[in-house]
């Protein structure tokens, strides 16, 4: 069995993408953004670009909330089977790298501690108003992952804990649903 000091360099590489879950690094078919870039807008923005109504701009970021609360839940003790509205709320690689988050924290004995505080808004839409992009910047100060045994920390040192994140929601078969999820690691917020 290999000691939880050895998983370090693994679990600093994941831990360095807790808010990656479901997360791709590769190219994305742009949506167009209310907003010009290096500048993060703010949930009183105008609206987004694109043809969503208001009323779907509020379940879109629904969807997207309610993805990181099934996160949040499943992160907290992944020992337990996910929390059901993981799959509710996301899908194709979001829902992936959830489950594969659980996976490799259930196997190394990590858990997340306390909750992040996000603050979403959708910064543009599709021409058809099915998919909009939300930007968010991911707070975990008070949102640690620690060793279950030890409850010592299974922190990367130096790692940023605030982070934007921009993802993809789209309408699927009648509901939003998160799709996927990049992180700027280069621009904090």
């Amino acid at each position: 069995m290999i000691s939880g000091h050895a998983w370090r360099p693994v679990l600093a590489a994941l831990i360095g993408a807790i808010v990656l879950v479901g997360c791709t690094e590769g190219p994305q078919d742009p949506l167009p953004t209310s907003t010009s870039p290096g500048t993060r807008p703010s949930a009183s923005s105008a609206a987004p670009t694109g043809s969503t109504t208001p009323t779907e701009t509020a379940a879109a970021l629904a969807a997207y909330e309610g993805y990181w609360a099934a996160q949040i839940a499943s992160q907290a003790d992944p020992t337990r089977r996910q929390d059901a509205n993981l799959a509710r709320y996301a899908a194709g690689e979001a829902l992936a790298g959830a489950q594969s988050t659980l996976l490799l924290f259930r196997q190394n004995g990590v858990a997340m501690r306390g909750e992040p505080v996000l603050s979403p808004s959708v910064s543009g839409a599709s021409p058809g108003g099915t998919e909009v992009e939300v930007v968010d910047c991911v707070d975990s100060t008070n949102w640690k992952p620690v060793y279950v045994a030890t409850g010592k920390s299974a922190l990367a040192p130096g790692q940023a804990l605030r982070l934007l994140v921009v993802s993809r929601v789209e309408l699927s078969d009648g509901r939003w649903v998160v799709t996927s999820s990049v992180t700027q690691r280069d621009r904090t917020c």
